[in-house]
């Protein structure tokens, strides 16, 4: 019998409590760390196992068992589909994730670091209470709390999508990645009930295979990561809505050219953006390659520091930090003033000593 109106209001604070007190003690010290050096169908591959990943794995598995312990409490059966408690399980243990990520990083900032904890240990607080309240349909408050996890769910595609894609790994590794962490996604979104949990993980699986195999011809583009986490996302996106309507008995025609137009619209903008995002590094809009700008053996003179200015009328020269071809009266390298190459601006600096002026 499912107590509607029951949250584990107790255990949702101890929960939280254990967790962000094992993040804090996990930037207070040093750990040992080694790496394993391997190779993977031909690419080497460097794993680093270290004590703070222990801590790390210990405090997500941690977050796990405590909300498989509330979905069984709050459902009053002790004897759950191991599959149904296991989709409870997924936004909680990315939340714990970035959070022994996140906050270590920020202890050199107190003010940061109690900013990330605060943030981090609201945000697990508002996860898990959102979990609680989708165990049974029944709930007065299940649309809201479904409402607020699918929010969260697709923030979270779009990180990890943007990550992995800007990472530019080779598509075996990174469409193998991108399988495994929509899988738990997607199950996220198609959970409903019990009933249907086996349904809702065949499902998911042909949804993961999908976007994995949809980034490799992505891969090839070579598209910055935003845009390229942005079309995984639009896929997710489309494929997932289209799941969820047929688990839900609504999908026909019209649903299915709904997803589908949408996602193109948005696709097309997508496209549009990254077109013009490369058209402008082409046209010189971005800045050029450190190889394109002359070495130091290539400078001739001294660069004029910050703040100074060649006054007029003072007879100084411009110092080029290019090669410049002789002008015959002048020593090498040097164009009188308001000179310069085609297409560069000329650059005032002050006058250099042992150099006549012209």
């Amino acid at each position: 019998m499912i107590r509607k109106h029951a949250l584990p209001g107790d255990d949702i604070v101890a929960l939280v409590s254990l967790v962000m007190t094992g993040v804090a003690l996990l930037s207070l010290g040093s750990f040992p760390a080694r790496a394993i050096e391997l190779e993977v169908l031909g690419t080497p591959l460097t794993i680093l196992f270290s004590g703070r990943m222990v801590v790390s794995l210990l405090l997500i598995l941690l977050t796990s068992a405590g909300m498989d312990a509330m979905v069984r409490g709050v459902s009053g059966q002790d004897r759950l589909d191991l599959r149904f408690s296991l989709s409870f399980w997924i936004l909680p243990g990315l939340v714990t994730l970035a959070a022994v990520t996140a906050v270590p990083r920020q202890f050199v900032s107190a003010g940061g670091w109690v900013g990330a904890m605060l943030f981090l240990g609201g945000l697990l607080t508002l996860v898990v209470v959102a979990e609680c309240g989708t165990i049974s349909i029944d709930q007065p408050y299940y649309r809201a709390a479904r409402l607020g996890l699918n929010i969260a769910t697709y923030g979270a595609a779009m990180a990890l999508y943007t990550t992995l894609y800007g990472l530019q790994e080779r598509s075996l590794i990174s469409s193998t990645a991108i399988i495994l962490i929509t899988f738990p996604l997607a199950l996220e979104l198609l959970r409903s009930t019990e009933e249907q949990t086996a349904n809702d993980w065949l499902y998911a699986g042909v949804i993961a295979l999908v976007i994995g195999q949809a980034s490799w011809p992505l891969n090839a583009l070579g598209l910055r990561a935003l845009h390229g986490g942005a079309l995984l996302l639009l896929l997710f996106y489309t494929v997932t809505g289209i799941a969820q309507q047929s688990l839900a008995g609504r999908l026909n025609r019209r649903v299915v050219l709904e997803f589908v137009a949408l996602g193109t619209v948005l696709a097309a903008f997508i496209g549009i953006s990254a077109w013009q995002t490369a058209l402008a590094g082409k046209t010189g809009i971005w800045p050029a390659p450190a190889s394109e700008y002359p070495s130091q053996s290539e400078q001739i003179g001294p660069a004029m520091l910050p703040g100074d200015a060649a006054q007029p009328g003072d007879g100084t020269s411009i110092d080029l930090l290019w090669p410049a071809p002789p002008v015959e009266g002048l020593p090498e390298g040097r164009l009188p003033e308001g000179l310069a190459p085609e297409g560069l601006a000329p650059v005032p600096a002050r006058p250099v000593e042992g150099l006549d002026k012209p």
